[in-house]
């Protein structure tokens, strides 16, 4: 199926994703650091416009077909993240830019795909995520680092 983005247009092959995604394991299973599992369980309190654009690919946010990583915490109750997820298709025309999907939320497609799964059906294009995602675990936000007062 065809997306057309302002500076780019791809041909997603919705189904091979979401077969893939289908058996993946959750985020958590893979990586047990608290951020990890913020963001996990954060994907639950997204806005919907960031569950719709990522489910139309065929892509379950909150398995691990990606890497998500905390660069740091901009407030107690909130960490900015970047990462990836993988899709199976590929870019038809345009050059890589960023997408603002909602006020928190930017991403990015282009053709390199780090850390892609032997698996992975291709072929296959990578979903740059750069986001701040609220701190939804009941225990402290360990990347929070108030200022000096």
């Amino acid at each position: 199926m065809f997306f057309h983005f302002p500076n780019f247009t791809l041909d997603i092959y919705i189904e091979q994703t979401k077969n893939y995604y289908a058996t993946a394991p959750l985020i958590s299973k893979t990586c047990t650091c608290n951020a990890c599992r913020n963001y996990e369980k954060a994907v639950d309190f997204f806005p919907k416009e960031v569950i719709s654009f990522f489910s139309q690919f065929g892509i379950d946010m909150k398995k691990a077909v990606s890497e998500v990583y905390s660069l740091y915490a901009p407030e107690e109750d909130s960490v900015l993240y970047g990462g990836w997820y993988h899709v199976c298709g590929k870019i038809i025309a345009g050059k890589n830019s960023w997408v603002k999907i909602s006020e928190n939320f930017k991403i990015c497609f282009h053709e390199k795909c780090d850390l892609l799964d032997d698996k992975f059906p291709l072929p296959a294009i990578q979903l740059d995520i750069e986001a701040v995602i609220p701190w939804v675990l009941a225990e402290k936000n360990d990347y929070y680092d108030p200022p000096n007062k």
